[in-house]
């Protein structure tokens, strides 16, 4: 089974796996990935432009010692987040080795063993064997809200780890309530994609989780 790993998400597969039905892990919508892999296993994170590139960073410890980072973008990408997340990388991690490159490719699959594809043909022939996350347009929305509106002391925790090898892990919750996203909202010289964003919200009953953090610079709920 290929698990999916939807935007701002993250997967990692252990060195030694328990599962023996986890093939490795799916992104069905690629803008920009980051394949890392050390001692402990490997990451695969599915990127947009609004992830914070230290969030990237705070997930390399799952790895034990990072040995490689691999960057795979569409063409048509920004390259700011790239060059910032290996920045970042190679400050840490001086012995990393990066790789970075471009792709028309919009799906991509990882392999169990390490190895990833793009290849069309091996992808369609993977499709019945995908398992989505429990509430998979919720995690969504909840993702590119919790980015969108990203909290003061939280611009770098998010990255959203959704599975751990086994299973799909807890959904994430909202970080600001749904007042304070429409203030910030309409602070912005052109409000309205983040006001599209909020309605898409309301449409899909997010604001009624209550957030995980509130007046923008309160401490995480114990």
């Amino acid at each position: 089974m290929y698990y999916e790993i939807t935007p701002d998400g993250a997967g990692f597969l252990p060195t030694e796996t328990a599962r023996m039905d986890v093939d490795g892990l799916y992104i069905g919508s690629m803008s920009i990935v980051y394949y890392l892999t050390g001692s402990a296993g490997s990451l695969l994170i599915n990127g947009t432009a609004t992830l914070s590139p230290l969030s990237v960073l705070k997930q390399a410890p799952i790895l034990g010692t990072p040995k490689t980072l691999h960057i795979i973008q569409r063409h048509e990408e920004e390259t700011t987040a790239a060059e910032a997340v290996k920045k970042l990388l190679k400050r840490d991690y001086p012995s990393i080795e990066i790789i970075h490159e471009s792709t028309a490719a919009d799906a991509l699959l990882l392999l169990e063993n390490g190895t990833f594809t793009s290849d069309s043909i091996q992808i369609a022939q993977a499709e019945f064997s995908i398992i989505t996350p429990p509430e998979r347009e919720q995690r969504i929305s909840i993702n590119c809200l919790n980015n969108l509106f990203p909290p003061l002391k939280l611009l770098d925790v998010h990255v959203d780890l959704q599975f751990n090898g086994e299973v799909y892990l807890r959904m994430p919750t909202l970080q600001l309530s749904q007042q304070e996203m429409k203030e910030l909202a309409e602070a912005t010289p052109r409000p309205e994609p983040y006001e599209a964003a909020l309605t898409i919200g309301l449409c899909m009953g997010l604001f009624d989780i209550a957030p995980r953090f509130s007046n923008l610079t309160s401490n995480p709920e114990t």
